[in-house]
C-alpha cells in the first residue's frame, strides 16, 4: 500500500479533436503553404528626397485595406541611405526606427531566410530602378515592372527620344547638352523646355520664353546632371497614357488622364513639400487640387486611336514588361508627342496607372485586382526547386539562404560603396 501512495496521478488525456476540427486544422495548414510571400523593396542610398519618396509610396501600398492579406503575406525591406538594410515589421515611423540595420551581406541572407516569391520594386532612384532589380534577377526572385535593360535607356530622356524617334514614335524636336562639351542648344528656339535627363518629378526643369533667360534655365538643370535636354515646346494639350499587358500579352491602353495647366506640370504639381522642401506625409494628396485633370479624357476618336497606336508601339521599342505609362504634348492639329516615358508603379490606390484602371469599367483591372493578378503572374515565373535540381544550375537559382550565401555576400558586399546615379521614377497621377 505504501508503494501505491508515491504513484503520481496522471491528468486525463484530452479528448481528441472531432474531424470537422482536423479539416478546419488542416486547411489552414495549408492556407499558410499556399499564402505568397511578397517583398515590397523601399528606400534609396542617393538621397533622403528620394528615400522618403519610396516609403511614401510603400506606405500607400500597403493601407490598401482591400489587399487579399489571405493570398499574401507582404514584407518589407528597406535599404538605407547608409548603405545599411532593414526590415521592419511595417512602414509606420515605429516600425522603421525600431528595425536593426545590418550590412548587405546580411541582408542577403536575410533575403534568403525570408524566400519571397515576388519582389515590389518602390525604389524611385536610377540604382534601385536597375542595380536592385538586377540582384533580384540574380536570385531568382521575380518582380512586378520593368527589367533593367529597359529602364536603364528610359531613364535618360535623350537616350528615350532617340529610341522612340528611330521608330517613327513622335518626339519633340530638341538639342542633347553636355557639361563641358556641348552647352547650348544648336537647333531649337525660344520658346523652349530645359530638363535634366536623368531626373523626375519635374526636378530641374524650366520653360523658357525668353532668350535671355535660357542660360540661367541650363546652369540650372545642370546642377541636377551633366547631361541636359533642350526641347522645343509643345503648345497644347498634356495628358498622360498608359498601357498594361493582359495575361495573354496583349496590350491594352488605360482611360486617359488630361492636366489642365497654364503652360507645364512643375514639381509642385505632382508633390507638395514644407518650407524646408521635405516631402510632407500627404504630399501626394496634397499636390492635387480640384479641377485640375480629369480621367478619362476628353478626347476626339481620332486623337484617341493616335495615343493609342503611339504608346503600344512604344511599350514594344522600350521593351517594357506588365505595364508602361507617357507623358504626351497635343498640339493644334491634335498630333501627339510623347516627352518622356515613366515606367514606374507602385501600386498604390494613389498611383496614376491604378487611377486609371479604375475608370476602364472592368473589374479585373480596378485596383487591388490588377495588382494581385500581377503578383500571381511574377510569382509563377519562379523557377521551383525541384526544376532547379533536375536542370543542374547552381546555387544561386534557388532563393538564397544564409548557407548557400555565405561565401557570395562576402564578394560582393563591397558593391555597397558605390556611389548612385542621377535619379529617376515619381508615378503620381
Amino acid at each position: 500500500l505504501r508503494a501505491f501512495d508515491k504513484v503520481q496521478v496522471l491528468p486525463q488525456p484530452r479528448a481528441m479533436a472531432g474531424p470537422a476540427a482536423l479539416v478546419a486544422q488542416v486547411a489552414r495548414t495549408c492556407q499558410e503553404v499556399q499564402r505568397k510571400r511578397v517583398l515590397h523593396l523601399v528606400g534609396s542610398r542617393q538621397d533622403e528626397f528620394y528615400h522618403d519618396l519610396s516609403v511614401l509610396y510603400a506606405r500607400a501600398c500597403d493601407a490598401c485595406q482591400d489587399l487579399d492579406r489571405e493570398r499574401f503575406e507582404f514584407l518589407f525591406a528597406v535599404v538605407h541611405m547608409d548603405g545599411t538594410w532593414s526590415f521592419p515589421s511595417g512602414l509606420d515611423d515605429k516600425s522603421l526606427a525600431a528595425a536593426e540595420r545590418i550590412p548587405f551581406a546580411g541582408a542577403i541572407a536575410r533575403i534568403g531566410d525570408l524566400a519571397p516569391d515576388v519582389m515590389v520594386p518602390h525604389m524611385f532612384c536610377v540604382e534601385g530602378m536597375t542595380r536592385f532589380r538586377s540582384l533580384f534577377d540574380l536570385l531568382d526572385i521575380p518582380f512586378l515592372g520593368n527589367h533593367e535593360y529597359t529602364v536603364w535607356p528610359a531613364t535618360d530622356k535623350a537616350t528615350t527620344k532617340q529610341l522612340l524617334d528611330a521608330c517613327g514614335v513622335r518626339v519633340p524636336k530638341g538639342n542633347l547638352l553636355v557639361k563641358g562639351q556641348k552647352e547650348w542648344p544648336s537647333s531649337v528656339r525660344v520658346p523652349l523646355v530645359v530638363k535634366p535627363c536623368n531626373e523626375d518629378n519635374s526636378r530641374g526643369i524650366t520653360l523658357v520664353k525668353r532668350e535671355e533667360d535660357l542660360a540661367a534655365a541650363i546652369e540650372y538643370a545642370f546642377s541636377f546632371d551633366p547631361r541636359v535636354v533642350v526641347d522645343e515646346y509643345i503648345a497644347g494639350r498634356e495628358v498622360r497614357a498608359a498601357c498594361v499587358e493582359e495575361a495573354d500579352g496583349t496590350l491594352t491602353v488605360l482611360p486617359k488622364i488630361e492636366y489642365f495647366l497654364t503652360d507645364i506640370r512643375t514639381s509642385a504639381h505632382k508633390l507638395a513639400t514644407d518650407q524646408s522642401g521635405k516631402l510632407k506625409s500627404d504630399a501626394i494628396q496634397a499636390a492635387k487640387k480640384d479641377g485640375d485633370r480629369q480621367c478619362p479624357a476628353d478626347l476626339s476618336p481620332a486623337l484617341h486611336e493616335r495615343i493609342n497606336a503611339m504608346v503600344k508601339e512604344a511599350h514594344r521599342v522600350l521593351k517594357c514588361r506588365h505595364y508602361s505609362l507617357y507623358d504626351l504634348r497635343i498640339d493644334a492639329d491634335e498630333q501627339p508627342y510623347i516627352l518622356e516615358a515613366a515606367l514606374f508603379c507602385s501600386f498604390s490606390p494613389l498611383s496614376v496607372i491604378p487611377s486609371m484602371a479604375q475608370h476602364a469599367g472592368r473589374e479585373d483591372l480596378k485596383h487591388p485586382n490588377f495588382f494581385h493578378s500581377l503578383l500571381e503572374r511574377a510569382a509563377a515565373e519562379k523557377p521551383s526547386r525541384t526544376a532547379v535540381v533536375a536542370s543542374g544550375a547552381g546555387a544561386l537559382a534557388n532563393a538564397p539562404t544564409s548557407d548557400t550565401l555565405a561565401e557570395l555576400t562576402r564578394t560582393v558586399s563591397d558593391g555597397n560603396s558605390t556611389k548612385s546615379e542621377p535619379s529617376v521614377g515619381s508615378e503620381s497621377a
